[in-house]
């Protein structure tokens, strides 16, 4: 399968690139147990705003399913 005239083809490249130079730039004043604290606090971030968006998602779906049906909202 080829990429090559897909518009997103390399939409979360320039993300990981940010990312990752961020971090370098980052971690060149702090300590090894503040890196780790960091890390941990933007993984637990991450992870609740991953879980927040999947909720939604999931509520959106499950609306949009009960105005089809003229059931009560699901949240």
């Amino acid at each position: 399968m080829s990429y090559s005239n897909n518009k997103c083809s390399s939409a979360g490249f320039d993300l990981i690139g940010l990312s990752s130079s961020l971090a370098i730039f980052i971690s060149k004043n702090m300590d090894a147990d503040d890196l780790g604290i960091l890390g941990a606090f933007f993984t637990t971030l991450g992870d609740n705003l991953s879980l927040i968006a999947t909720s939604r998602s999931a509520c959106e779906s499950k609306n949009n399913v009960n105005d089809l049906t003229n059931d009560q909202p699901f949240c």
